[in-house]
């Protein structure tokens, strides 16, 4: 059952997962949905390594991770680019160069377990990508920001599976990198209260931490 862990975070990027409770041991157990891992491979004609050098939950924690990194670096660059509120600015640059970073370790740390480095986008993320270049002015910034704090929220997890995979390589690397991405969710939430984002993440609200329920958009 633990090769479906990062299985269910990966999807959360892409896809609906659909996750249970197993029995009383208090592990997520989840009905595992490939389309999206084939969907990133298949655009890029890459095929995954040997199974014997890594686990299949660290293998998609390994693309999984790549694929996320770079819709925070696209999507930075263009809220630098486009957004008016200077706060935001400084906050896309910043998710370009610490994103940036992480992006650039992981690939080396890629590289020498055989893996080819993630240089393209799932069709999701280029659709959502193309929908937020779309967008303007106060429309854009409520949108990015909306994007950011679903998706950091959704890295926190992931990287937390990272810190308890069996590769010591991906292990640490997961445990150097999740606090920062800790920083950034808390960056955006902070930012999305500033322009009354309500209800953030369908249902849940991030546990509370986007703005009170009576704001408004």
């Amino acid at each position: 059952m633990r090769k479906y862990l990062i299985f269910c975070t990966f999807l959360a990027y892409a896809t609906a997962l659909t996750s249970c409770m197993n029995g009383g041991k208090g592990e997520r157990q989840v009905t595992p949905a490939i389309d999206s891992i084939s969907d990133t491979l298949a655009n890029r004609n890459a095929a995954l390594p040997d199974e014997g050098k890594l686990t299949k939950e660290e293998q998609t924690f390994v693309y999984a991770a790549a694929t996320g990194g770079l819709m925070e670096i696209e999507a930075g660059k263009v809220a630098a680019a486009k957004s008016k509120n200077a706060e935001i600015k400084k906050f896309a640059d910043q998710m370009v160069t610490d994103h940036g970073k992480a992006a650039a370790e992981l690939t080396a740390i890629s590289k020498k377990l055989g893996l080819e480095a993630i240089d393209t986008l799932s069709r999701e993320q280029t659709a959502h990508l193309r929908e937020l270049r779309a967008l303007n002015d106060l429309a854009f910034d409520k949108q990015y920001m909306t994007m950011m704090i679903e998706d950091h929220a959704k890295t926190v997890r992931l990287f937390d599976d990272g810190t308890r995979l069996p590769n010591t390589e991906l292990k640490a690397f997961a445990a150097k990198t999740i606090p920062v991405i800790r920083h950034h969710r808390v960056m955006a939430i902070e930012l999305g209260k500033k322009l009354n984002l309500k209800n953030v993440n369908t249902g849940d609200d991030l546990a509370g931490e986007s703005p009170a329920p009576g704001h408004t958009n």
